[in-house]
């Protein structure tokens, strides 16, 4: 069974791997709360996820999960703080649990999706899954900002470099070292 267009919110995960159900189509990015939150304001308008995923069972049964999300979000650079497109390409791929105690019996090569109960929300999956798939750091290529970033960089370097040499010229703990050594001479 396969089915394009619009994903389920909620689906039987027990039963889509008994169907071998596959699932491909689009979810909006407003529909994803935290992966919205870390997009820069009003830039992530009507964007979609293009999402593909498929449920299958192993030998023993268990249900697993894997697929593939993508989606380019506008996130902020860390440098001009700018709008900055971020192409953000991942694999799904775990197994579905209902609970804590099934989910410490998952392989270490798999990830354990919890569900509810039967239920697996394929958004809440989706929304995690691009958020570990997220950049630490967030730089653009803009020439205007890497000027500002290289021109800044100089002008920190050129502020340290003046700010060790006046520290050499005048050392602020000079007076307690002559009070220390006066007071070795009065001991004697």
């Amino acid at each position: 069974m396969s089915e394009s267009g619009a994903l389920p919110r909620r689906l039987d995960y027990r039963r889509a791997a008994f169907d071998q159900a596959a699932y491909g189509g689009e979810i909006a990015l407003s529909a994803l709360p935290r992966i919205r939150a870390v997009c820069v304001a009003d830039s992530c308008g009507d964007d979609k996820v293009s999402v593909a995923i498929g449920f299958k069972e192993d030998g023993q049964r268990r249900v697993i999960v894997e697929g593939q999300a993508s989606v380019t979000l506008a996130l902020a650079c860390q440098r001009c703080l700018e709008a900055t497109p971020v192409a953000v390409d991942t694999a799904i791929r775990g197994m579905a649990v209902a609970n804590d105690e099934a989910a410490a019996d998952v392989p270490r090569d798999w990830e354990p999706m919890l569900a509810d109960g039967q239920l697996l929300d394929l958004y809440s999956l989706v929304d995690d899954e691009l958020l570990l798939a997220l950049p630490i750091t967030v730089v653009c290529d803009r020439a205007d900002c890497e000027h500002a970033f290289s021109r800044d960089k100089e002008q920190g370097e050129a502020v340290h470099d003046s700010a060790a040499a006046s520290q050499d010229k005048t050392n602020p703990f000079a007076a307690l070292a002559a009070l220390k050594a006066s007071d070795g001479d009065k001991t004697n």
